[in-house]
């Protein structure tokens, strides 16, 4: 993802045990753990784009992130919100 791009769509994929999420700009692939605490950012060409993990034991959804360059910063967040908004949808 860089940061020409206007908009991007995230699509969750249909998995039995763990959340895939595909986004639409890029070669990014979401991939979830089996609670949908824990997900990476991946990219066939480039690896490893952020690692996600979601705190327990606050009031509110509370994740750290941790993006190997910076420039991925703000690409890798908005995956983070959509997948949070997601999983708000989901729960109302």
């Amino acid at each position: 993802m860089n940061s020409t791009a206007a908009s991007a769509r995230s699509t969750k994929e249909f998995t039995f045990f763990v959340p895939h999420f595909t986004v639409e700009c890029s070669d990014w692939e979401v991939n979830g753990s089996f609670m949908e605490w824990d997900y990476t950012i991946d990219s066939p060409s480039r690896g490893c784009i952020a690692s996600i993990t979601k705190e327990l034991f606050h009031w509110t959804d509370t994740y750290v992130i941790d993006v190997y360059d910076p420039k991925d910063a703000l690409g890798a967040l908005m995956v983070v919100l959509a997948i949070d908004a997601e999983k708000c949808s989901r729960n109302n």
